[in-house]
């Protein structure tokens, strides 16, 4: 593979998500803000069971990835990118709501 590992870690603002919700009230935006608090929960949730189960049989020495080891880097991809949306909502509501 052709690229760099970044080894500085940034927050990011999606900032297509920053337009969508401009002029939208803080209502609306603390309504999609718990909601994406409630699915991040849900998703870590699953890259958790995910990494027990990959971890589970050890991949060892083996060249091929596993079938459980590839579905636990999907979850944690799809977690991390959730948690970027998640971000930025909590950035534009300016705190964290009760859930």
């Amino acid at each position: 593979m052709g690229y760099e590992r970044n080894d500085t870690a940034t927050d990011i603002d999606l900032r297509p998500i920053i337009g969508l919700l401009s002029n939208e009230p803080e209502q609306v935006v603390e309504i999609l803000t718990v909601g994406a608090i409630k699915k991040h929960r849900k998703l870590v949730d699953r890259a958790e069971r995910m990494f027990q189960v990959a971890h589970a049989g050890d991949r060892g020495g083996e060249k091929e990835p596993g079938d459980a080891h590839l579905a636990y880097l999907e979850a944690t991809i799809e977690m991390h990118a959730q948690m970027s949306a998640l971000t930025t909502l909590l950035n534009i509501l300016g705190r964290t709501p009760k859930v």
